[in-house]
């Protein structure tokens, strides 16, 4: 068995678009997916119920900080913020996969595309197929 000279990802690791956002940042964009538009208090009445004991101003300041980032978005309602996501879910999953894989192939290349490959086939081998047909679908929208 070939020794391992990188560290594997730990289990408790953050998974998803954890990785991107910090885990209170995450649970309080799910709750904005799913309720858009909200205030603070309605996401600090959310957190409240789901066991989070908050401050208010915590809670505005996360979101404060998710609207700098570029996660969301604010219009003014009398004297309350009402913050609404700047993408949905899905595309906010697509855009860190976006990320992550642009990086790695300025920075490995081939390489990167030969190990996702490998990678690929030890986890799900009937992929390699579904992959061949994005390949090829992608191949002929840039010929159009």
């Amino acid at each position: 068995m070939q020794k391992q000279r990188f560290r594997k990802v730990k289990e408790e690791s953050p998974q998803g678009l954890e990785k991107f956002l910090g885990g209170l940042e995450l649970v309080v964009m799910e709750f904005i997916w799913q309720h858009e538009p909200v205030s603070v208090r309605d996401v600090l009445n959310a957190l409240a119920q789901q066991g989070h004991v908050l401050a208010y101003t915590t809670v505005m300041t996360v979101m404060t900080r998710l609207k700098e980032k570029g996660w969301l978005t604010t219009d003014q309602e009398g004297r309350a913020y009402l913050y609404r996501a700047t993408r949905s879910r899905q595309e906010a999953e697509a855009e860190a996969v976006g990320s992550v894989m642009r990086a790695l192939l300025q920075d490995f290349g081939d390489i990167a595309i030969a190990q996702f490959v490998r990678e690929l086939d030890e986890i799900n081998p009937g992929q390699l197929n579904r992959l061949a047909e994005l390949a090829q679908q992608a191949g002929g929208e840039r010929n159009e």
